[in-house]
């Protein structure tokens, strides 16, 4: 860039196109942020993405839906302290809550770090699209693909009729652990593969 560009952009030194670009606006609803923050979750998870990056979305976009349903008096969410006694909501918030407070906040521990399990990002992506779900009625193919993955991940936890537990097995002897593959088939089935 010239100074004669440097000294003619509205903006402290960016280029005028990325001026002309950051003026632009979206309108988006919270429901719709809480969509794209679990697809974006979904998709890095299946694509072994950042850990960290995973778990910030699926917890902004839990925070969101939560809220929601808050407001709307829904039923109460899985990640959440509803069935927690009143003396140890305290512990049990800071539990469930302290990674994601770490990943976006430096003010009280700037030289603190955190063993993180990753594992735990995908308690709040099933619980995020679970409501989502029953509040939109959507059945947005990405939430259905990671809840297939994620009920075959944790077959012990659901009540599942013996076929729906044999066509899950069956997935399970498919696909291992390789999550890249069974994403790859199944957008291939919701038709985003051809």
């Amino acid at each position: 860039m010239s100074n004669t560009e440097f000294q003619n952009s509205d903006c402290l030194g960016f280029h005028p196109i990325y001026v002309r670009n950051m003026k632009k606006k979206i309108k988006i609803s919270k429901l719709d942020a809480a969509k794209r923050h679990l697809e974006t979750a979904i998709r890095l998870y299946f694509n072994y993405g950042d850990p960290i990056a995973i778990h910030t979305l699926a917890c902004a976009a839990h925070g969101i839906l939560s809220d929601l349903n808050e407001e709307h008096k829904g039923n109460p969410m899985l990640v959440s302290d509803y069935l927690i006694k009143d003396e140890h909501k305290k512990y049990f918030r800071k539990m469930i809550r302290e990674p994601q407070n770490f990943f976006k906040h430096a003010n009280k521990d700037p030289e603190n770090t955190i063993d993180f399990n990753p594992d735990v990002s995908h308690f709040f992506i099933f619980d995020a699209i679970s409501k989502y779900q029953e509040i939109t009625d959507e059945r947005v193919p990405f939430f259905i693909i990671f809840r297939g993955w994620f009920g075959a991940q944790h077959l012990s936890l659901f009540y599942f009729s013996d076929e729906k537990k044999e066509f899950i097995s069956n997935t399970i002897r498919k696909y291992g652990d390789d999550r890249s593959a069974y994403f790859s088939d199944m957008l291939e089935v919701f038709g985003y593969l051809k």
